[in-house]
């Protein structure tokens, strides 16, 4: 999504890019956004984006969260376990076929008793998986259709 956001998947439209920014800005403002206490999702973010801030929206909320990863208010992080073969123990084994490297964002829904949802807005992935996620109590926002 941050990459949506950031205009940097050519293969996405507009509408979607534009989803993307208005996710964020509410998420943003008024949204409690859960991540690993390890760092995982931070550093897949990190990946992709700016420490600055700018020039995009992605960029943008990457800062934001970066700068309020130690408010409850904003940010609330979760213990994962890893299993030592590339997951993570609380991956059920209906998901263990999943792409290895999403398995930090289904660790830490469940890790977060499930009260938390995951928002995709493109890879497909999460929707090739969808009927497996959902057997598993597993909420994937698709917010660029699916």
């Amino acid at each position: 999504m941050l990459i949506v956001a950031n205009g940097k998947a050519d293969h996405m439209s507009s509408s979607c890019k534009n989803s993307a920014i208005e996710f964020l800005e509410h998420a943003e403002s008024r949204a409690i956004v859960v991540l690993d206490g390890s760092g995982q999702i931070f550093e897949e973010y990190e990946r992709y984006c700016s420490f600055k801030g700018q020039p995009g929206l992605g960029d943008h909320f990457f800062l934001h969260l970066h700068r309020r990863q130690a408010d409850p208010r904003r940010v609330q992080k979760v213990q994962i376990t890893p299993d030592g073969n590339g997951s993570y123990e609380e991956i059920p084994g209906g998901l263990r076929a999943f792409d290895p490297s999403d398995h930090k964002f289904v660790a830490t829904v469940i890790a977060d008793e499930r009260k938390s949802v995951i928002v995709n807005c493109a890879d497909s992935d999460w929707r090739q998986a969808a009927q497996e996620l959902t057997q598993n109590n597993i909420v994937v926002i698709e917010i660029c259709g699916g």
